[in-house]
């Protein structure tokens, strides 16, 4: 029997309650937060894992600019941090000198700009390097205060956070 929902009705018979709606609504979001958690958690987890080879490959293209920049500078070997809150980059030991180097970036008008600091024995930066023709473009037009607020903090990390 073809009954349309009009006769339905019309019969006395009620539509089907929303009960069962609401719990296959509530399972179909669960299973969508389940998916995009486990996205997430997988992104962290390779995220995680491939830190040494970002680090490795970092530590070449930092190295290939300073050829093409014509810098003696090389870097050896990345290092573990110091213990302190700092910056967000990579320390790494300077090929034949006592120093250390540390890559970071800047933004500037919405760029990340690579950016390098040679950090002395002592922990004082000497040099800021610009990692590009674009990062020199723009690092020579940043304000001079930025420029000593990233110098402090690289310096407060370099000392392990004692100032």
């Amino acid at each position: 029997m073809n009954v349309t929902p009009e006769r339905n009705l019309q019969a006395g018979n009620s539509p089907p309650a929303s009960g069962g709606d609401m719990f296959s609504e509530l399972r179909d979001r669960a299973v969508f937060v389940g998916w995009i958690a486990g996205l997430v958690l997988a992104g962290a987890l390779v995220w995680s894992l491939t830190q040494p080879l970002r680090v490795r490959m970092l530590m070449r293209s930092v190295n290939r600019t300073l050829v093409l920049q014509g810098d003696s500078r090389r870097l050896a070997a990345p290092f573990a941090a110091p213990r302190a809150e700092g910056p967000f980059g990579v320390w790494y030991s300077l090929l034949n000198s006592g120093s250390r180097f540390f890559v970071f970036a800047v933004m500037r008008d919405g760029v990340l700009v690579p950016c390098g600091a040679e950090v002395s024995a002592e922990g004082k930066v000497e040099e800021i390097i610009p990692l590009g023709a674009h990062a020199g473009q723009v690092l020579g037009g940043l304000p001079r205060g930025l420029l000593k607020i990233h110098i402090r903090r690289i310096e407060k990390a370099a000392a392990g956070g004692k100032e």
